[in-house]
């Protein structure tokens, strides 16, 4: 669930980014994700058990500081560059850190099944950010190798924000998350602020239909990181990390149905292998 509700943010939220400033489509979409985590957290508050230990808010300062930069990168290089590159890109990165940290730092087993589905992650991926030779692509586009640097370089703060999470153990994360939430936005709001010669606050006010939408694509943001939370929380972090990264499939889909754009075989040989994928991580889990 988690996968798929990050993939279809990551999606609108990409077309928006290419209409405005990326940092504006980020920032909103940070808030609004803190907006629902608000909205959790007086919910929860009366029936807490007292504020989170120290360990919990320090992962989620950490937690955001990665999400702050990964946000930030990864809607910029899918302004400047093609979202079928960039996507993929970030999503092998962002899954394999916290994958090898699982395993190295936290000794988790690995099923072998687990192993197999991690490994077949990257051919996937891979074929899912290729598109036919003969499509033409009027979007903004940039060299391959400045879309996997701009992949590799939010894929690194995703990473820090998926491992970060996956340590706040205590049993009301309501508050955590939504520190997190606001550290992230300090980043994206020093980078606003270069862009927009120091008037952030009036382009936001410009942009403001679109800032709008990206608040409510931020709503569905958090809830991933919710889903994603839990989940962490009822197996093991490796297994999690590979149906997360399952993700990048859901914006070739939404491209396909939403934008009409054509799956090229090699795409649609990576959609059948992300569909062989996910039965052997039920399996393992």
């Amino acid at each position: 669930m988690a996968a798929v509700m990050f993939g279809t943010s990551h999606f609108f939220n990409g077309v928006l980014a290419r209409r405005t400033q990326a940092a504006v489509v980020a920032i909103c979409s940070q808030l609004g994700g803190a907006v629902l985590f608000v909205v959790w957290l007086v919910l929860t508050l009366p029936l807490s058990g007292g504020w989170p230990p120290g360990t919990d808010m320090l992962w989620a300062v950490v937690s955001g500081l990665g999400a702050g930069g990964g946000v930030g990168v990864l809607y910029e290089g899918m302004r400047h560059c093609r979202i079928t590159v960039v996507v993929p890109v970030t999503s092998i990165v962002s899954v394999a850190v916290p994958f090898l940290l699982s395993i190295v730092a936290l000794g988790e087993p690995v099923e072998p099944g687990l192993l197999a589905a991690g490994m077949l992650l990257i051919p996937a991926t891979i074929m899912l950010s290729r598109p036919s030779r003969r499509e033409k692509c009027d979007e903004p586009s940039a060299g391959g190798a400045t879309a996997v640097a701009f992949g590799l370089v939010a894929g690194l703060g995703y990473a820090v924000q998926l491992f970060s999470l996956s340590r706040i153990g205590g049993p009301d994360p309501a508050a955590p998350m939504l520190v997190g939430q606001l550290v992230s936005v300090i980043p994206l709001g020093m980078i606003l602020w270069i862009k927009a010669d120091r008037a952030p606050v009036a382009l936001i006010y410009r942009e403001r239909g679109r800032a709008v939408k990206a608040t409510a694509v931020g709503v569905l943001a958090a809830l991933a990181m919710v889903s994603y939370l839990y989940a962490t929380r009822e197996a093991n972090l490796a297994p999690v990390m590979v149906a997360i990264a399952l993700y990048p499939a859901v914006p070739v889909v939404l491209a396909l149905v939403v934008l009409k754009e054509r799956l090229s075989l090699t795409q649609i040989s990576g959609l059948t292998i992300a569909a062989v994928v996910l039965p052997l991580i039920n399996m393992t889990t």
